[in-house]
C-alpha cells in the first residue's frame, strides 16, 4: 500500500479532495528568468495563483535589461499583489559586491534573495518553479498545510510523465542511484534523510519564514540538495514532511550546453559531497563510481520494467549513455561559495530590495 509510512511525513494524494488554507501570512516565491517570459505555463502559472490569492507574490527575476520593462508590465497585469526583485541589476550586484557577495549567480542565488525579502512579508513562504505545464494553485495549499500542523519543512514530489515516456532524468538517473549507493556504503543519517525524499531535485517546497533567515543556500542547480541539508539540520526527520502534488509536465532542459543537464550534475554533485563533507565523511570516489554505476543500471531494469507495465517507451541504451555522462560528476566538491545565511549578514533584506527598485527606475518608464 502506497500509504504506509516512510521515515519523513509523506502526504498522498489518494482522492480529489485538497486541503484548505488561510493565505493570511502567506508569502509565494517564484524564481524567473528571461525564457520563461515566452511560455505558456508562466501566465498559466500566474492566473492560478491568482485565483488562490496568497497574500504575497515575490518574484526573483533575472534577465537582460532591455527586457526587464516588458515583462514587469506584464506580471503587474495579474491581480496579485506582487513584487519584483530583479536580481541582477547595476545596484544590486554592485551592493552584493560591496559585502563580499559577489560570484557566481543562478538559480540558487536569486531564490536566497527572494527569500530573504519573504522573511519580512509572511509567516510562511511557498518556492516553486513557473514552467509547469500542469500547475494548479491548490499545490499552495498542499505545501502550505504540513507547516500549519507544525511541521518546519516541505517538499513537493511528483511523477514526470510525457510525451509518453518518463522524465525527470537528472533526479532518476543520476541522484537518486547516488545516494542510494551512498547510502549504501555510508551508514549515516544524513544519507538516509536524503533517500526519504522521493523527488530530491524538486524546485517546490515550503519553510517558515523564521527558519528561512538561518539558511546557506548554494548559489546555482545545487539549490535543492543544498537545501535539504540545511533542513536536515533545523528540521530534521521529525519535522520534514513531502507532499505529492500529481503529475508534472514542464520545460525539458537538453543533456549538453551551459544549462544542461550534465552542467546541472556537476552543480548538484557540488552540493551533495559538500554537504558529507561538512558531515566528516570521507568518501572515496573511485568506490563512489563504482557502487553509482551499478546501483544506476539496477535502477534502469526497474524504470524498463516500470515503464513496460504502464505502455510507456523506454530507451536502455540512451538511459545507460546518460549514466555514463554523469559519472565523471562524481568527484571531490570545489570550495564552499554558498550563500551566507542571513542571520549572519550586515545587510538587511530593505537593503536588496531598495536596490532592486533602483534598479528598475532606471530601466523601465
Amino acid at each position: 500500500m502506497d500509504y504506509v509510512p516512510s521515515e519523513i511525513t509523506t502526504l498522498h494524494k489518494l482522492t480529489e479532495k485538497n486541503p484548505e488554507c488561510s493565505m493570511e501570512g502567506v508569502v509565494v516565491v517564484v524564481p524567473m528568468m528571461e525564457r520563461d517570459f515566452h511560455l505558456n505555463a508562466a501566465k498559466w502559472t500566474f492566473s492560478e495563483m491568482e485565483r488562490i490569492g496568497p497574500e504575497k507574490v515575490i518574484v526573483a527575476l533575472r534577465c537582460d535589461e532591455q527586457r526587464v520593462g516588458e515583462i514587469c508590465e506584464w506580471l503587474n497585469e495579474f491581480r496579485l499583489d506582487l513584487k519584483i526583485l530583479w536580481c541582477n541589476g547595476d545596484q544590486m550586484e554592485k551592493m552584493l559586491s560591496k559585502e563580499g557577495l559577489n560570484g557566481k549567480s543562478g538559480k540558487g542565488h536569486d531564490v536566497w534573495l527572494a527569500l530573504g525579502l519573504a522573511s519580512e512579508y509572511g509567516k510562511f513562504t511557498i518556492c516553486h518553479d513557473v514552467d509547469r505545464k500542469t500547475y494548479v494553485g491548490e499545490d499552495i495549499h498542499k505545501l502550505l498545510f504540513p507547516l500549519i500542523e507544525g511541521n518546519k519543512f516541505v517538499k513537493g514530489y511528483y511523477a514526470r510523465i510525457e510525451e509518453n515516456r518518463l522524465y525527470g532524468r537528472l533526479c532518476r538517473l543520476f541522484y537518486a542511484p547516488l545516494i542510494r549507493s551512498l547510502k549504501d556504503t555510508y551508514d549515516i543519517s544524513i544519507l538516509r534523510y536524503l533517500d526519504a525524499f522521493r523527488y530530491g531535485l524538486s524546485g517546490e517546497f515550503a519553510i517558515r519564514s523564521q527558519d528561512a533567515k538561518g539558511i546557506r543556500m548554494e548559489r546555482g542547480f545545487g539549490l535543492e540538495v543544498g537545501f535539504l541539508g540545511e533542513a536536515f539540520n533545523f528540521a530534521g526527520f521529525e519535522s520534514t514532511a513531502q507532499v505529492d502534488l500529481g503529475l508534472y509536465e514542464h520545460f525539458h532542459r537538453e543533456i549538453s550546453g551551459p544549462n544542461g543537464l550534465t552542467t546541472m550534475s556537476l552543480e548538484v554533485s557540488d552540493a551533495l559531497f559538500g554537504i558529507l563533507q561538512r558531515e566528516g565523511v570521507k568518501v572515496k570516489y573511485d568506490v563512489a563510481r563504482k557502487a553509482y554505476e551499478s546501483m544506476a543500471y539496477k535502477f534502469i531494469r526497474q524504470y524498463e520494467l516500470d515503464a513496460m507495465f504502464n505502455g510507456l517507451a523506454y530507451d536502455v541504451k540512451e538511459e545507460c549513455a546518460q549514466v555514463e555522462g554523469y559519472m565523471h560528476a562524481i568527484r571531490a566538491p570545489g570550495k564552499d561559495i554558498r550563500m551566507p545565511s542571513w542571520e549572519e549578514l550586515g545587510i538587511g533584506v530593505k537593503d536588496v530590495e531598495r536596490a532592486s527598485v533602483e534598479d528598475m527606475d532606471l530601466v523601465v518608464e
